[in-house]
């Protein structure tokens, strides 16, 4: 055995430490998936769990031009390979066309990706846009790694199952609907950092008032119209008792919205109005109270910063998955629930004083924290890197 100072000169030590640094194996793996954040940041939260494990890999993304991704990795200076590709628009046949162009387009893409890069292992974490890199990966014997966010499977999710080498799933009704040859039920998984903010701090950031609880609207990474229209709508009562942090999406402030309100005294001190919001952690720790959709990851955020929610649901919903969602926090006194077709102003008011005067907000905040899985990232990592044949 080699040890100590006695060795470092030794020529036979020298030539093993040599051997072994040249040996080293550095897993390359692919990730796609993207479009929206419900299926990049899942991404990214593996990403961070593999090279925490693995810090050699070598990690490249896929995703399209258009989608979130395209702002987000290379912003965290991640690399980032385009496909051209999109989705099937429904009652749209010459779009679709264009979309069987762009798909041949997008396996010739994925073909030559996989050729430049030679990955280990290929992760899909949602989205069309994985479809077709994942598909050639398979083709090719290249073990292959889903990963669903949701209770009901997408539909590349359901084609890519059966030939796929493991599937990790947040709720048991997932698995069910998928034939696979392996399947783990995970949780999702949720970046670093979700738990590491001081409230206090997080105000700072967002030069609020301490004193006031904070509302936070957000409709997810696109935006929500319904949502902006209600909250347009109750600004000035709303301004009355609470901070407010209010991203807006691409769908930006509703013409509605009374500019007297935004521009107001009250607001200035009060109001935060953001078209997207880079920092999720910082929002949630400022906050008391989400108002917002319902989609699974949002579900996994709150969970692990013990956020409590008002639902509003994305109606048009796969199957309608989010109210089936947000139900399972309220059953369990997580959460309350207002459906799209009867939000107004009027109701959320209602349900947001509902909430702060009966003194339930603290009582939510403990049944949330139920819901949190913060192992589920570095689970899927670990499943992952089985994966990979060295």
């Amino acid at each position: 055995m080699y040890r100590g100072r006695r060795n470092r000169g030794n020529p036979l030590f020298t030539l093993l430490i040599q051997v072994t640094a040249s040996t080293e194996f550095n897993p390359r793996i692919l990730i796609a998936g993207g479009g929206t954040g419900g299926h990049l940041y899942p991404a990214i939260a593996i990403q961070e769990a593999v090279l925490s494990r693995a810090p050699n890999a070598e990690i490249e993304f896929v995703g399209t031009k258009q989608g979130i991704e395209s702002k987000i990795l290379p912003k965290k200076k991640l690399i980032l390979n385009h496909l051209w590709i999109s989705g099937l628009k429904r009652g749209s046949p010459l779009q679709n066309l264009a979309t069987v162009l762009k798909l041949g387009v997008s396996l010739l893409q994925s073909a030559r990706l996989i050729k430049r890069f030679k990955p280990h292992l290929v992760i899909g974490t949602g989205g069309y846009v994985m479809g077709p890199v994942l598909y050639m990966a398979q083709r090719k014997g290249i073990p292959t790694l889903l990963q669903e966010q949701n209770s009901f499977p997408g539909l590349t999710t359901r084609k890519l199952a059966p030939k796929a080498d493991a599937v990790c799933v947040a709720f048991p009704h997932a698995a069910r609907l998928m034939k696979t040859k392996r399947i783990e039920i995970t949780g999702n998984p949720v970046r670093s950092g979700f738990q590491s903010i001081e409230k206090s701090e997080a105000l700072k950031s967002y030069s609020l008032d301490p004193a006031r609880p904070t509302l936070l609207f957000v409709g997810g990474s696109q935006g929500a119209r319904s949502i902006n229209l209600a909250v347009a709508d109750a600004l000035q009562e709303l301004l009355k008792r609470f901070n407010i942090i209010w991203q807006t999406g691409k769908f930006g402030v509703p013409e509605a919205a009374s500019p007297s309100v935004i521009e107001s005294e009250t607001a200035r001190h009060h109001l935060r109005i953001l078209p997207f919001i880079d920092d999720m952690q910082t929002a949630y720790a400022a906050s008391d109270l989400a108002i917002c959709r319902a989609g699974a990851m949002t579900i996994a955020e709150l969970a692990i910063c013990r956020l409590p929610a008002v639902f509003i649901p994305f109606p048009f919903a796969t199957d309608d998955h989010q109210t089936a969602n947000a139900k399972s926090l309220c059953d369990a006194g997580a959460a309350s629930l207002i459906a799209d077709r009867d939000l107004t102003s009027a109701v959320m008011i209602k349900e947001i004083n509902r909430i702060f005067e009966n003194k339930i907000i603290g009582d939510m905040r403990t049944a949330i924290t139920a819901f949190a899985q913060p192992e589920a990232a570095d689970h899927i990592a670990e499943i992952a890197l089985s994966l990979i044949h060295k």
